[in-house]
């Protein structure tokens, strides 16, 4: 396994560990205030199977981290306040081909955790599924 590969994982949990102190109560109690402002961060996967994982971080408020599309990302997370079982499928021929991939995203969205996973088919379906939250 590549250098890059086993670093990668440990490295993002530590990026997203030290965001979560952005998400955490104050010293005085009070939680953040939600809004575009409040940052959020998640820690994203994508797991094909046969050892073949990616990973990024995504963060919001503003939006930045390593994922490619961070813009796009957040607005669609956005969309649906965090919940990410409630994002909406795109309409679109995939193929029946079964090569399950498995998406997990953990974090904070807007101070809440976030927990995440769903197994899709295929590729395609995860795409139409999650839109480009999933796609790096």
């Amino acid at each position: 396994m590549p250098f890059a590969r086993r670093t990668a994982a440990p490295a993002l949990a530590a990026a997203l560990t030290g965001l979560a102190v952005f998400a955490a109560p104050t010293a005085a109690g009070a939680a953040p205030r939600p809004g575009p402002e409040t940052p959020s961060a998640l820690l994203l996967t994508v797991d094909a199977g046969g050892g073949d994982v990616r990973a990024t971080v995504l963060v919001c408020g503003p939006a930045g981290g390593l994922h490619p599309d961070p813009a796009t990302a957040c607005r669609l997370v956005a969309r649906v306040d965090g919940h990410l079982d409630a994002l909406e499928v795109q309409p679109g021929p995939c193929t029946r081909e079964y090569a399950p991939v498995t998406a997990r995203a953990v974090g904070f969205w807007q101070g809440r955790p976030v927990t995440y996973t769903r197994t899709f088919d295929n590729g395609c379906h995860l795409r139409r599924g999650t839109d480009v939250l999933f796609d790096f």
